[in-house]
């Protein structure tokens, strides 16, 4: 809320001096400009705790492992018994009961990461500008207002690895006679489903696990610049124009995740992940452009702007990731028609 107020103040303030009585800008009042737009300084702020914590070696408690769970269902683990569990591997099937591992390590609690991407975000812009008359003290100068309409292809990743030692839980449930389903099994709370004893029998071991994560965010940020622009002409082909107003980026945003352990007494697991969230960002603008004109009807510009957001937020279980766009610079190039 702060940003929208900030950013139509300044809008506001940029009109009202402009807005003064003068004489008619002559011809061409209309622009239409098409580009290419790149940014840069996209920040993607990675949280990641891949290690778990498998809960108590009791009845009627949530378990979470890493290959797994075992949780409290719909009727509450009633006959000590439970629906909502699922596992990944058929290694997993001792027997006649399942056994989960939870790996615990400092080289998970040192798995976040702040990453700034190097790549630019790259994109398109399609720009409108009305000009409503001279610059007040400017006989070179003239005012209108702006629109524009933008795209931005968004691709964060983040990768790392990591060697150190482990606390391996092992937890053994029973099945009971019941014939478990296929690996990749997901029970859910309501259930129905394969019933399992939700009482673990644990044994805990000493390793060495090595960590490698890769987390991902991508989408599409479609953005809406409204607000004024003044425009000096150094020559009848050059100019330069400043704007100032509000952008609306309505966002489409996919956090992707994939973690594989390995430990060295033997034994891979591996977690995945993917979630999709879709908001509506916002924030003030500053733009500079240079622009040269061939004739009264056609240019060519370059210029910068810079963009300050509002973020957006996803999480899965313990992992979190943040699309930072607070201080946002984008270059654009492209080509221009007057009419």
């Amino acid at each position: 809320m702060n940003r929208i107020l900030i950013s139509t103040t300044l809008t506001l303030a940029a009109v009202t001096p402009l807005a003064l009585p003068g004489a008619d800008f002559p011809e061409n009042p209309n622009r239409i400009s098409l580009g290419a737009r790149f940014g840069m300084n996209f920040k993607g702020d990675f949280h990641n705790n891949a290690g778990v914590n498998p809960g108590p070696a009791a009845a009627g408690a949530d378990h979470r492992y890493n290959d797994g769970y075992v949780l409290v269902d719909s009727s509450g683990n009633a006959g000590g018994m439970t629906w909502y569990w699922g596992y990944q591997n058929a290694s997993q099937v001792v027997g006649d009961s399942m056994q989960f591992h939870a790996i615990e390590s400092s080289i998970f609690s040192g798995s976040s990461a702040n990453h700034v991407t190097d790549d630019p975000q790259f994109g398109a812009e399609l720009m409108y500008q009305r000009v409503l008359g001279p610059l007040p003290f400017f006989s070179s100068g003239r005012w209108g207002l702006e629109g524009a309409l933008g795209y931005t292809d968004l691709d964060l990743r983040d990768s790392r690895s990591g060697t150190g030692p482990a606390t391996v839980t092992t937890d053994t449930f029973p099945l009971n006679g019941q014939l478990p389903p296929r690996p990749g099994y997901n029970g859910t709370f309501v259930g129905p489903g394969t019933l399992l004893g939700d009482t673990p029998t644990r044994a805990t071991a000493s390793d060495i696990a090595t960590l490698a994560s890769r987390q991902k965010l991508s989408g599409q940020l479609y953005s809406i610049r409204l607000g004024p622009f003044a425009e000096w002409n150094f020559t009848p082909h050059l100019s330069l124009a400043a704007s100032v107003g509000l952008s609306l980026v309505p966002a489409s945003v996919d956090y992707d995740f994939s973690d594989t352990v390995t430990l060295a007494g033997g034994g891979t697991f591996a977690a995945a992940g993917h979630s999709s969230k879709t908001e509506l960002l916002y924030g003030p603008y500053v733009s500079a452009t240079l622009r040269y004109d061939f004739t009264e009807s056609w240019g060519v510009y370059i210029g910068a702007q810079f963009q300050s957001l509002t973020d957006i937020e996803q999480s899965i279980g313990s992992r979190t990731a943040r699309l930072d766009q607070g201080t946002t610079v984008y270059g654009v190039v492209g080509a221009s028609w007057r009419f």
